[in-house]
């Protein structure tokens, strides 16, 4: 009894969050006020809605946080069928996962700050020498790359052994990978597309995640799609 209900609980948290976290990032990608290509301009942007961008990156926050589960999650779906790749692009999602998180609150923290100061030349500065620390933010912010590669990997897993729909598995990797585009493009537009294509991809994953029964949870069937209509006798 205790062990059905510990994968019950797995399962549900991990299919939960696989739902809920691409929506908080949604809702973040469209709450927050827009990239900009210059610290000025960003600066600008940040300063005439100070609270919608400390809002939107708290919720890109959170949305990074409920990822966790999500990872971990495609991991255990993939532990039967292809436990390399499954630990890989855990692995390598973690990290990055880790490292997005440190990027959104520094970056969310510093920005709302110095947008906030009356001295605008003070506020480019401080701003700007947070992009210019290479020894501590540059390598924080490359790390989070690895969200991406993550995903990628974990995609091209999941779509490999058939455990999920060729387009469950194509959004998750994609969606995550437009995002990654578009943040040193500084175009908001794709980043939304991203996050609206992560919800796509992922959300699926967990919605068939939520509806299957602890028995599949614990040996993920290949997806039913690939199956025969009719069986052999």
């Amino acid at each position: 009894m205790g062990t059905s209900r510990a994968h019950h609980f797995r399962k549900l948290v991990a299919g939960t969050c696989m739902v809920v976290a691409p929506v908080a990032l949604l809702v973040g990608m469209i709450i927050h006020p827009g990239l900009e290509d210059s610290v000025g301009g960003q600066l600008a942007t940040i300063a005439s809605k100070r609270d919608s961008w400390l809002l939107a990156n708290l919720v890109i926050g959170f949305a990074l946080v409920l990822a966790v589960p999500v990872v971990l999650g495609l991991m255990h779906m993939l532990r039967e069928r292809d436990a390399a790749v499954g630990h890989l692009g855990g692995a390598i999602g973690l990290i990055g996962l880790m490292a997005a998180a440190a990027y959104v609150a520094v970056e969310g923290l510093v920005g709302w700050t110095a947008a906030g100061l009356p001295d605008r030349a003070a506020m480019v500065t401080l701003f700007q020498r947070l992009h210019d620390t290479a020894g501590t933010f540059v390598p924080i912010y490359l790390l989070a790359y690895g969200v991406v590669a993550g995903f990628i990997v974990l995609a091209f897993g999941l779509a490999r052994r058939r455990l999920v729909a060729p387009w469950m598995a194509a959004c998750t990797a994609v969606g995550p990978l437009l995002i990654g585009v578009g943040v040193p493009l500084a175009s908001g537009v794709l980043c939304l597309i991203g996050a609206v294509v992560t919800l796509v991809g992922v959300g699926a994953i967990g919605q068939m995640v939520l509806a299957e029964t602890d028995e599949e949870w614990e040996h993920t069937p290949e997806y039913r799609g690939f199956r025969p209509r009719f069986g052999t006798r």
